[in-house]
């Protein structure tokens, strides 16, 4: 029930806020599924898991960095793993 404000620099303008929402991962219904620990999911550099077909992007991922920039990546290269997965009709080597 509190209210603060916040008001930019009036000599540069600059502002930011970074809002932290805690380190658990929502990725219960994986479990048992995925290799996981303490609820992250284990990719390999690719995004792949350990079941093959089966990509992981951004803060569920069992990684050392969590903000939305690095999860921003992590979509981008699971995508094109995942449409390279599929083109080559799941034949890609498989190593996570």
């Amino acid at each position: 029930g509190e209210i603060t404000e916040y008001v930019a620099d009036e000599e540069d303008g600059t502002f930011g806020v970074f809002i932290f929402i805690g380190f658990a991962p929502q990725t219960k219904l994986f479990e048992d599924k995925l290799e996981m620990k303490y609820g992250y999911i284990f990719t390999d550099q690719n995004m792949r898991t350990n079941i093959p077909g089966v990509f992981a992007a951004g803060d569920c991922r069992d990684k050392i960095l969590r903000q939305v920039v690095t999860a921003a990546g992590d979509g981008a290269i699971a995508t094109v793993m995942a449409e390279k997965y599929i083109e080559n009709e799941f034949e890609v080597e498989y190593n996570a």
